[in-house]
């Protein structure tokens, strides 16, 4: 007989850390594909930072989740910290980058103070957990920490995202889990909403399961809205371009085209 343990159910999940409960099974539910493709779409969004003077120096990743955006970071010179919401995912952060990095739980807009950076990312979603209410918050608190002339660099989903893959409920499977993605629907803000739920085979008994949930809620931010939020924070726009599913980017975003927009912003 298999039973079916639940674990924290997803009426209890907070919007800050959904990742939390998600973080053992992050890995199998991004797959290998994702996982081999991923490096080489930060370098490409590095060497774009790059263009626009971010080309060393100290660095923060913003939503560093398992460390593979920060590990590009220090891979490519910089003095790099960083940090996330989830205590789960900086677990896993620690094993990947080491001890000698600097690693801090803490979500937008409550990042920790430090000296002054070139270069903050904030990449794969990060922006869009973010509430409208608090965005204008979230880009003053990243533009509190840059040195004259530093980067910031993220990206945003567009619609075409909210519509596809949120908007699909589907399931993946890897060695002793089982892993669904339900969509929830849209939200007011054109956002969307989904529950990931992770049956895990439990090693010492395999007629065990264990079923956790982990919701997730993302927001729509309109294009002149990031503007408008960036030009309040006393930011330059210097670069937006457009994503294409599988990480081609153009220099002209088109919502009808692109899954994300790619914002570089600076600090005059």
């Amino acid at each position: 007989m298999t039973l079916i343990q639940s674990d924290e159910p997803a009426e209890k999940e907070t919007p800050v850390a959904p990742y939390d409960v998600m973080a053992p099974h992050y890995e199998a539910f991004v797959g290998d594909a994702d996982v081999m493709r991923y490096p080489q779409w930060v370098v490409g969004l590095l060497e774009l930072a790059a263009r626009h003077g971010a080309t060393g120096g100290r660095a923060l990743d913003v939503g560093c989740g398992t460390g593979r955006s920060l590990t590009a970071l220090l891979e490519a010179g910089f003095d790099a910290a960083g940090c996330d919401p989830s205590a789960g995912m900086m677990d896993l952060a620690r094993e990947r980058v080491g001890g000698g990095v600097d690693l801090q739980v803490s979500a937008l807009p409550d990042i920790a103070p430090g000296p002054p950076l070139q270069l903050i990312t904030a990449v794969n979603d990060v922006i869009n957990y973010v509430d409208p209410p608090a965005l204008d918050a979230a880009i003053g608190a990243m533009a509190g920490r840059l040195a004259s002339g530093g980067v910031l660099l993220f990206d945003a989903n567009t619609p075409l995202t909210f519509g596809g893959f949120f908007g699909r409920t589907f399931c993946r499977t890897a060695p002793g889990l089982f892993l669904v993605w339900e969509s929830l629907g849209r939200g007011e803000d054109g956002g969307h909403r989904a529950d990931l739920h992770a049956f895990t085979q439990d090693d010492a008994e395999p007629e065990r399961w264990t079923h956790s949930v982990s919701r997730h809620v993302q927001h729509h931010h309109p294009h002149a809205r990031v503007v408008t939020a960036l030009a309040g924070a006393g930011l330059e726009l210097v670069a937006v371009e457009g994503q294409r599913d599988g990480g081609d980017r153009d220099p002209i975003p088109d919502e009808a085209v692109h899954i994300k927009r790619i914002y570089v912003a600076r600090l005059p």
